[in-house]
């Protein structure tokens, strides 16, 4: 081990203090504020630093070094994937892609509900929607109640004989007096768009066990295992692909991820003799 085996280690171990100090939240907001190609590029140029300099080791390395260099690589590949992946995709979203930052499912019709129901959602009794014509909406239909005159609450009178005020007998100001329990409501405010579900959830916890599993395999000679790996990972993924900016996403956040956990695993390799 001569002077670039040690200058490499010592890239590798600024590397990892930066990657892991990037996760604490602060940081992390700190570090979305940079311009990407920032973000992206100069871990990415210490990482090829770091591998120029493993290149040039010659000799056997103790035991010592050869456990240092595979744990500085591990971490380095674990932890600086993030940060160097989000990077590119707001890249790729500054660059006019899509949705490729925040990819969402379709919405569904407007004819049905949140949960692909009747307007009605979750809760709503079979047969128990309003009945064209009826003032109250149905709500009292099978009571023997009526409506004191048309268009109006058919409680009302229960609410002044208890010296209440508002609709539906609760006092004005207390959460839901707007929303009369006779079947009326206030209306929506204008302009409120519904948006689809998030897909692709759990992307960076993800990538971290993806980077783990690549560079492990790597490092352990199992190849075929990255292969494996990535077909977890797309079978997975495969029912979020037709978002918009979903697929676009997933491919270049898993390209990125497997050079970034290949590059890290590779200067282990070198630090640790195995390549020659």
């Amino acid at each position: 081990m001569n002077v670039w085996g040690d200058l490499a280690l010592v890239v590798l171990a600024l590397l990892a203090v930066v990657a892991v100090g990037s996760w604490v939240p602060t940081l992390h907001d700190r570090v979305e504020q940079l311009p990407w190609w920032l973000v992206a590029f100069v871990p990415a140029g210490l990482l090829g630093l770091a591998g120029l300099f493993a290149s040039g080791v010659a000799g056997d390395p103790s035991h010592e070094i050869q456990v240092l260099a595979v744990v500085l690589s591990v971490a380095v590949a674990i932890s600086g994937g993030e940060p160097v992946t989000h990077a590119i995709l707001r890249g790729a979203g500054e660059s006019g892609i899509p949705d490729i930052t925040r990819p969402v499912a379709p919405a569904p019709p407007a004819g049905e509900g949140p949960d692909g129901g009747t307007p009605g959602g979750p809760g709503t009794t079979p047969g128990a929607q309003a009945t064209p014509g009826r003032p109250d909406g149905g709500a009292l239909a099978g009571t023997g109640a009526r409506p004191s005159s048309p268009g109006s609450d058919p409680l009302s009178g229960v609410a002044a004989e208890r010296g209440l005020s508002g609709s539906g007998g609760l006092p004005a100001g207390v959460p839901g007096a707007a929303r009369s329990i006779t079947g009326t409501e206030t209306p929506r405010r204008p302009g409120r768009v519904r948006t689809g579900r998030p897909v692709l959830r759990g992307g960076a916890w993800i990538g971290v066990l993806e980077r783990a599993a690549i560079a492990s395999c790597l490092l352990v000679g199992y190849g075929e295992g990255v292969a494996v790996v990535l077909a977890v990972k797309g079978l997975g993924r495969y029912p979020d692909l037709r978002a918009s900016g979903a697929a676009e996403r997933f491919i270049i956040g898993t390209f990125v991820s497997l050079l970034w956990a290949g590059g890290a695993a590779g200067i282990g390799l070198l630090l640790r003799g195995s390549v020659r």
